[in-house]
């Protein structure tokens, strides 16, 4: 494995296997619990480096258990091998996980200092100057003595473990992998590393005096080095490995054990002092519907907001069309409700069928008052409305290309970490409050350690947009059909989408199936489209709070219901049209912050809840069913379809108790 000129696919299988042979013999996890989480804290950063990390598996797993607690912890996981630091890097980044490609001394000749160092299976790799030179480098990488980021102290700051040696490691290690792992190194490197490795009385032979070395469990060895006071001055490793001028770079070798992101940040000027960080008002993380939406609205309060967008271009997808009256109000206020009007097409009303006959009709009380209407938009335009006015009101502040990495709440402000989707560049920006937009697998969430529960949901759709055969004009269709509910909705330009209930995810589905399946479900023969259809699946989700300190979820980062008739969009939508206010307050009034935020958080978690509730039965309705209790949901909708159960309903479809 360490032949520059091996096998790279071979070499690729093994990072990725490694994941798996350390969580059976890395013992990371118990080491883990024991001595690095007691240490660390939900709201000040602790920081740990990982020496030749290789593949990265263990410093991501690391990084996840630490998200997964809701403590902090920054990790910077290190390899001097390009291919290693390749795989680590080519992998989904995990939030404060950074990749390096740099030797041990790179770091203490950069002045860094970590609250814990730590490797795996890297010690038997070494020759003795090189571990001298390890070990010299790590108590220089720890700060001295100082307290962690929850004001304990842990029993070591440094943890390097590795194998031992012996006849029943040799031996288990060959028969456990034997009929696995063929198109890998794994079996052969472990085995030769099993035979290069120490026994324990060897390794503390070797080792200077402070360094503590025990067995863990049969075949594994740990070695600790805990830091001393800092009037102390350096440990012994470092005054002996000068003596025998082993304080050279250690070449740690190419061993995949550890940890991935990316590259580590410099956040110094040339003049070694700190670069200078603008404070923004507010920072909203992801420029979607709901994000951009959110910022024009605190734009037009004069608040200084910049929006942070992982997609270097809008999405082209457009799930979401319909928009109700509740988030014209919040279009109005932004000054574009006149331009989404006129591009989208009104919805007068809705009617249900089943088995060719009309159940229902629902009417949305016609108005003179166009923000009064239902309306139907593509996503795609009723973006690029947001997008150009939020350009007029905050030019430049709209951020593509960025994706987060890292969001820390300060007390008084928040620090955001960043790179550049398409490139290396890393910048901290700081805000007084952050938004976190950016969707139903919300990186912010995740990283302020917040569960988003399941509710309900699972059910899959398949959806394409169609030209409109003229029909049902102005009407949402609905047909509760034997085997699921198929859907049907005006849009602008003579089109019409149709969504169908479908037994799986239909990924590799057609628009000529879902024409095929609407047609043996209703009747309804579609004209031929040239628009590609959509697979999706429904999850409703809510947050366990939406508000952390400084950082507010809103949109699917804070609750996530059926897509279907835009209820997703406009219940975000709906977040934003509360949260504006509040967040101004809470910046012109820092003293009414916590209660102006906590009522956002009570009211819409309580509106989500309503949400969720509605989705989950219009979905239930909508579920495929037979005989009696086909005859019975057709009974109900009938009773619906009728004063004054109807007038109700319309309210709840146009989300006007939301």
């Amino acid at each position: 494995m360490d032949d520059p000129d091996c096998d790279p696919d071979k070499l690729d299988s093994t990072y990725a296997n490694f994941r798996f042979v350390n969580a059976v013999v890395s013992g990371w996890r118990g080491m883990y619990r024991r001595e690095i989480r007691p240490a660390l804290s939900p709201t000040r950063e602790s920081t740990l480096l990982d020496v030749g990390c290789g593949g990265g598996d263990v410093a991501r797993a690391l990084a996840r258990w630490a998200a997964r607690d809701g403590l902090r912890l920054r990790i910077t996981a290190v390899d001097p091998d390009a291919r290693a630091h390749a795989y680590a890097t080519s992998l989904p980044p995990l939030p404060g996980l950074t990749f390096r490609r740099a030797l041990s001394s790179d770091l203490v000749a950069e002045g860094l200092r970590f609250d814990f160092v730590v490797s795996n299976h890297v010690l038997h790799h070494l020759t003795g100057e090189q571990l001298g030179g390890l070990l010299a480098d790590s108590e220089l990488l720890v700060a001295p003595g100082s307290l962690l980021a929850s004001g304990r102290r842990p029993a070591a700051r440094v943890l390097h473990a590795d194998i031992e040696r012996s006849r029943f490691a040799y031996l288990g290690f060959g028969l456990g992998t034997w009929p696995l792992f063929r198109r890998s190194f794994i079996r052969d490197d472990g085995l030769t590393s099993i035979r290069r490795s120490f026994t324990a009385p060897e390794l503390r032979a070797v080792v200077p005096p402070g360094w503590q070395v025990t067995r863990e469990h049969p075949s594994r060895l740990v070695l600790r080095w805990k830091a001393p006071a800092a009037s102390s001055g350096p440990g012994r490793a470092v005054l002996a490995a000068a003596d025998a001028a082993a304080s050279v770079s250690v070449p740690v070798e190419s061993d995949p054990r550890n940890g991935h992101s990316r590259p580590e940040r410099d956040l110094s000027s040339q003049s070694g002092g700190p670069v200078p960080v603008r404070t923004t008002d507010v920072i909203v993380v992801g420029g979607g519907p709901v994000g951009i939406l959110l910022a024009g609205l605190l734009a037009v309060r004069g608040v200084d907001v910049e929006v942070l967008e992982q997609r270097a271009e809008p999405s082209l997808r457009s799930r979401a069309i319909g928009i109700h009256p509740p988030s014209l109000r919040a279009l109005e206020q932004l000054g574009v409700a006149g331009q989404v009007l006129d591009r989208a097409v009104r919805i007068r009303g809705g009617v249900v069928r089943s088995d060719g006959r009309t159940l229902g009709r629902m009417s949305f009380a016609p108005s003179a008052d166009r923000t009064q209407s239902v309306i139907s938009l593509p996503q795609t335009e009723t973006e690029a409305v947001l997008r150009a006015r939020f350009a007029e009101l905050a030019p430049g502040r709209l951020r593509a290309g960025v994706t987060v990495t890292g969001v820390y709440d300060r007390g008084d402000r928040v620090a955001v970490d960043t790179v550049r989707t398409a490139g290396e560049a890393v910048e901290t920006l700081e805000a007084r409050y952050v938004v976190a937009a950016d969707g139903a697998r919300s990186l912010v969430r995740d990283l302020l350690g917040i569960r988003s529960a399941a509710r309900t949901g699972g059910e899959t759709y398949l959806m394409s947009d169609y030209p409109d055969t003229g029909e049902h004009p102005g009407e949402a269709v609905l047909f509760f059909e034997r085997g699921g509910v198929v859907e049907s909705f005006p849009l602008p330009g003579g089109r019409r989408r149709w969504v169908a209930m479908t037994e799986a995810l239909l990924t590799e589905a057609t628009s000529e199936d879902l024409a095929a399946l609407i047609r043996d479900r209703t009747g309804v023969r579609l004209p031929p489209t040239d628009a590609v259809a959509s697979a999706f699946s429904v999850q409703q989700r809510l947050a366990a709070r939406l508000v952390a300190g400084r950082v507010v979820l809103i949109g699917d980062a804070a609750h996530q219901i059926s897509p279907i008739g835009g209820q997703g969009m406009n219940l975000g939508w709906l977040d934003a049209l509360q949260l504006a206010p509040a967040l101004d307050r809470a910046l012109r009034e820092p003293d009414a912050a916590a209660s102006v935020l906590g009522d956002y958080d009570r009211r819409r978690r309580r509106s989500a809840r309503m949400a969720a509730r509605q989705a989950g039965f219009n979905m239930a309705m909508g579920g495929p069913v037979q005989g009696l209790r086909l005859r019975a949901r057709n009974g109900l909708v009938r009773m619906l379809a009728v004063p004054p159960a109807s007038a109700v309903l319309a309210r709840a479809f146009t989300m006007r108790w939301l």
